[in-house]
């Protein structure tokens, strides 16, 4: 089979997965995570729809800048957690009301807030967002993270 650039690849060797970036003679160019490899093409497998690990639809919000940092939230597990890293005070606020939403309806006794130790700007807005939600029991911190609010639903 031969590959053109764009095909997702295994590469044996690493038992990694890439994508073909750029063809050279007898060898490719692949991007592995963050880093940009020379393979043969014996090193090198087709991955199939079937073998593709499934992977989290886009969102059909709109996208923002790439110096800009999404929250990262989890809520498929009975304790549920959401990553503030990297946000500014509003956009904590908004992201943890409604992930607070989510947990809620989905049953969750527990989330765990990470805000990052930092200026604790975020910490902050995160205990005043809080305080306005009746649904929140109570809110304690980490037993062993600084950088970790447990809120109770």
């Amino acid at each position: 089979m031969a590959f053109v650039i764009g095909d997702q690849v295994l590469v044996v060797s690493l038992n990694r997965h890439g994508q073909i970036v750029e063809a050279r003679g007898q060898a490719w160019r692949v991007l592995v995570g963050g880093l940009t490899i020379t393979c043969r093409r014996d090193d090198l497998r087709a991955i199939t729809q079937k073998s593709k690990k499934s992977r989290p639809q886009a969102s059909s919000a709109p996208a923002k800048s790439s110096s800009q940092r999404q929250p990262h939230a989890t809520s498929d597990e009975p304790r549920s957690t959401i990553d503030l890293h990297g946000c500014t005070t509003v956009e904590a606020r908004e992201a943890l009301l409604r992930h607070l939403d989510v947990a809620l309806r989905a049953g969750h006794a527990l989330v765990e807030v990470v805000h990052g130790i930092g200026t604790g700007r975020v910490r902050g807005a995160v205990m005043a967002a809080v305080k306005d939600v009746p649904s929140v029991r109570s809110v304690r911190p980490h037993p062993t993270n600084k950088g970790v609010l447990l809120v109770y639903l």
